[in-house]
């Protein structure tokens, strides 16, 4: 992949009460961290970890420079607010964004202390913001990982509702294929046509741009829609087994639509995205053409 991109590390949803999104979480089936705090950035965190990537539920604590976009996003709606991207080098991947017109800003250092068995550990990151015009819909960055060993714990990796990984991030847009070809530019690779629905590979879950009528058809009436599009709508998330998935979503007492081997619960209970849970995420089977 080109800049230095190797995928979607995680997704952000940033929420305004943290303790009552960590609860309707764990009641979907998903296993989470223990809250964390980012020391520099003054933000607080829970995290539900995959192998591969992840998702971050976020809150902003005080008011900080280096997380005013959130707290902006925030004064209109909770939900997904980016896209973190694997890099394995931020500091080289924001000269090559800058080479290429793509760079957001300056790289920045911070970490979260985590309480492990063995004591208290540092876990440190450093980000580079790509440019919000390369990113139609919603904000992405790169992040780098310094201790893979204190975030990707092993007593954090199992779910109840049998979650393994991120299956594709969906962006709303009337026009899907002026929203992709952004996205294709930043990850090096091309927009595929699927009926109205536009697909861009990352190298970890892919990007899934869809208007509003196909949306529909997934998540019918879901608020998540009326948001000014494009928009970061929702994501899809790959499960073990499509029934197991299903008993554990029914105990949530949440409403779930189950159809065409796919799981489906509204962002009015996930604080601002819409979630899709399936075995296979198989587009041309649950978006229509």
């Amino acid at each position: 992949m080109p800049h230095g991109i190797d995928g979607i590390d995680h997704l952000v949803i940033a929420v305004r009460d943290l303790d009552k999104a960590r609860e309707a979480y764990a009641r979907l089936g998903f296993t989470l961290t223990a809250r964390g705090r980012h020391t520099e950035l003054k933000s607080a965190n829970h995290t539900i970890m995959f192998p591969d990537d992840y998702v971050e539920l976020l809150a902003i604590e005080e008011p900080n420079p280096a997380t005013a976009a959130w707290s902006e996003f925030l004064k209109t709606r909770e939900g997904l607010a980016a896209a973190a991207l694997k890099t394995a080098d931020a500091r080289s991947t924001q000269a090559e964004l800058a080479g290429a017109g793509l760079s957001g800003g300056e790289a920045v250092d911070f970490g979260r202390p985590v309480d492990l068995p063995e004591g208290r550990r540092d876990a440190r990151f450093t980000i580079t913001q790509v440019a919000p015009a390369a990113t139609p819909g919603g904000r992405m960055f790169l992040c780098q990982h310094h201790t893979r060993d204190v975030v990707w714990r092993p007593e954090y990796l199992t779910h109840e509702n049998g979650a393994t990984a991120l299956a594709a991030l969906i962006v709303a847009a009337d026009d899907p294929e002026a929203v992709a070809g952004p996205y294709a530019t930043l990850f090096g690779t091309h927009v595929e046509p699927r009926g109205t629905v536009r697909v861009v590979q990352t190298g970890g879950a892919p990007i899934v741009v869809a208007p509003p009528p196909a949306l529909v058809h997934l998540w019918a009436d879901d608020p998540v829609l009326s948001a000014p599009r494009p928009c970061f709508a929702g994501f899809a998330v790959k499960v073990k087994d499509f029934y197991a998935a299903q008993q554990v979503l029914q105990k949530s007492k949440f409403p779930t639509i189950a159809s065409e081997g796919v799981l489906r619960v509204a962002s009015r209970h996930t604080h601002g995205a819409a979630i899709a849970f399936a075995e296979n995420f198989d587009l041309a089977r649950v978006l229509p053409g």
